[in-house]
C-alpha cells in the first residue's frame, strides 16, 4: 500500500482527456517537441478543468478549442487515473472519455502539435503517453472496460509505480 501521508500537502489538479473515434480510428495529437511535458509523443485531446467547471463542460471545451469539433455522436467516461507528481507537489486526477463522431475531420496543426487519425491496433508501435497506450490496448480487447489507474512518480517526475485495475 502506498504511504498516502506524503501527499497530504499536495494540491489536486483535475484534467480531462478524450479519445475521439471515427471509422475505426482514433484522433491523436503528436505533441510538439517543444512541450515541457511529454514532448514528441502521442496523446489524446484534453487539458485542465478550470475552477468552477465540471468535467463534462471541460471536455466539451477542450474538444472545441483543440480540434474545432462541436458535435459528438456520443461521449462516455472510460477511466479515472491518479498521478501523484512530486515535482509539482500535485496529484493529477484525470477523467478519460471516449467520444464518437460520424465523419473524420482534418484538424489543423497548432502550437500543441499535429493531429493524426490512427488505427488503435498500431498504437503499440508509437511513442505515446504511457497510461493512454495501455488504455487503448485494453479497450481494443474489451471496449466496455472501465479503467482505474494509479501512477506514482519520484521527485524528478519519473514513473515509479503503476497500478491498472479493469472493472
Amino acid at each position: 500500500m502506498t504511504d498516502l501521508k506524503k501527499y497530504t500537502d499536495y494540491k489536486t489538479v483535475l484534467s480531462v482527456n478524450v479519445l475521439i473515434w471515427c471509422d475505426g480510428k482514433i484522433l491523436l495529437l503528436k505533441r510538439s517537441n517543444t512541450k515541457k511535458v511529454d514532448p514528441g509523443v502521442y496523446s489524446g485531446v484534453g487539458g485542465k478543468v478550470e475552477p468552477g467547471e465540471n468535467f463534462y463542460s471541460a471536455i466539451l471545451r477542450e474538444i472545441k478549442e483543440e480540434t474545432g469539433i462541436e458535435k459528438l455522436e456520443s461521449l462516455k467516461p472510460f477511466s479515472v487515473t491518479q498521478h501523484p507528481f512530486p515535482p509539482q507537489k500535485a496529484e493529477w486526477v484525470n477523467l478519460y472519455f471516449i467520444g464518437k463522431i460520424k465523419e473524420q475531420v482534418k484538424v489543423e496543426s497548432n502550437e500543441d502539435g499535429e493531429y493524426f487519425w490512427v488505427d488503435p491496433k498500431k498504437v503499440k508501435n508509437l511513442p505515446m503517453v504511457y497510461d493512454l497506450k495501455n488504455y487503448i490496448e485494453i479497450l481494443n480487447k474489451n471496449p466496455n472496460a472501465f479503467i482505474l489507474g494509479f501512477f506514482e512518480h519520484d521527485k524528478l517526475g519519473n514513473r515509479t509505480k503503476s497500478i491498472i485495475t479493469i472493472l
